[in-house]
């Protein structure tokens, strides 16, 4: 058994987001957030029926509007949309899969530390969600009137110039799932992971938004600019997209250099180039964040030791492990733990 929704821009953006909430009327039980009435926000419980688990969905400045997945549902659910230019969402992905069909970019199973940034242009096709299939993530939706409030002075230029201008397959890319780099990833965990009052949580929500755009349009301006730009194959290009999944499955066994030149059948220094080209840092400096980052999301998502972190990231030193977070957080793991504003009590 299959349960299908739908969602279209037709009417426009403000009833869209009503289509969202029967939505979730329907999957589950409203239950408000302490002074809900001062624009904070909604948890739906999801009903047995369906499954179990939580979504919860904030409306920030300008009408963006915030969901934080936790849930996983009985049966499978498949829910269409056709949506006009003016739609405007990014999607992260912290744990389970979805599977995402879209008319002219193609299809993808959309999996951990993904981020999928919706295409510059009408879209329409699906997604589905399968039955006993985890899923958390958060997902930023607006429309594309709301983007300038969260640029600041900088304005809506500097997205316009950088992401805007990006070719179709690199968008398609994007759409579909690329991996998120470390600060990205960083931003949308402290979103899901976030304890702060009711009232002062939207502020700190959208303060996030604005950082992980800043984020994504930085990684852009430095893979165009800071770099000499080599032509990848198709083949190359994913086969590089592969690494960050490839060092994470084996943290504590991580290959060198000629070893996944090897395994991907791509000449070194154009492993290398082509990596820092797409991700604006070399291989093992980008995987190294994403390994603290993985650890951060640990210390305040679990009651896990120390040393068993360490060791789940690939560190087989807790000592190391320690200083390493240090240099890059600022703080030891046990003040991450204990000062965090964000850690779960």
């Amino acid at each position: 058994m299959a349960h299908h929704f739908s969602v279209h821009t037709g009417n426009g953006y403000m009833r869209m987001l009503e289509q969202y909430k029967a939505i979730h009327g329907q999957l589950g039980t409203v239950r408000f957030l302490p002074n809900h009435a001062a624009g904070s926000g909604v948890v739906y419980d999801i009903k047995p029926e369906y499954g179990q688990g939580t979504l919860q969905m904030y409306l920030l400045q300008a009408n963006v509007m915030l969901l934080i997945y936790d849930f996983v549902l009985t049966d499978e659910m498949v829910t269409a949309f056709d949506l006009d230019d003016d739609y405007f969402e990014l999607e992260y992905c912290i744990d389970g899969s979805m599977h995402i069909h879209e008319r002219q970019a193609g299809e993808a199973r959309f999996a951990a530390n993904e981020l999928s940034v919706s295409l510059s242009q009408a879209v329409s096709g699906n997604i589905r969600r399968s039955a006993g299939q985890a899923y958390r993530g958060v997902s930023i939706t607006g429309s594309r009137a709301a983007l300038p409030a969260y640029f600041g002075s900088a304005g809506i230029g500097i997205w316009n110039e950088t992401i805007e201008r990006m070719d179709a397959r690199e968008r398609a890319e994007y759409y579909l799932g690329a991996q998120a780099s470390p600060e990205i990833a960083s931003a949308f965990l402290q979103i899901y992971h976030c304890r702060l009052p009711v009232l002062t949580r939207a502020l700190f929500y959208e303060s996030k938004v604005s950082e992980i755009l800043s984020a994504i349009v930085s990684l852009e301006i430095e893979r165009v600019s800071d770099y000499v730009a080599i032509s990848l194959s198709p083949h190359e290009y994913r086969q590089i997209k592969r690494i960050p999944r490839l060092l994470m499955e084996s943290p504590e066994e991580c290959p060198t250099l000629s070893s996944l030149s090897d395994q991907l059948g791509i000449a070194l220094k154009r492993l290398t180039k082509g990596f820092k080209m797409l991700y604006g840092d070399t291989i093992f400096s980008y995987h190294r964040k994403q390994t603290l980052q993985q650890a951060s999301s640990l210390l305040l998502g679990t009651d896990r030791s120390v040393s068993e972190i360490a060791y789940e990231v690939g560190y087989s030193n807790p000592s190391n492990f320690g200083v390493a977070f240090k240099k890059h957080f600022g703080m030891t793991p046990m003040q991450y733990r204990e000062t965090s504003i964000l850690h779960k009590r």
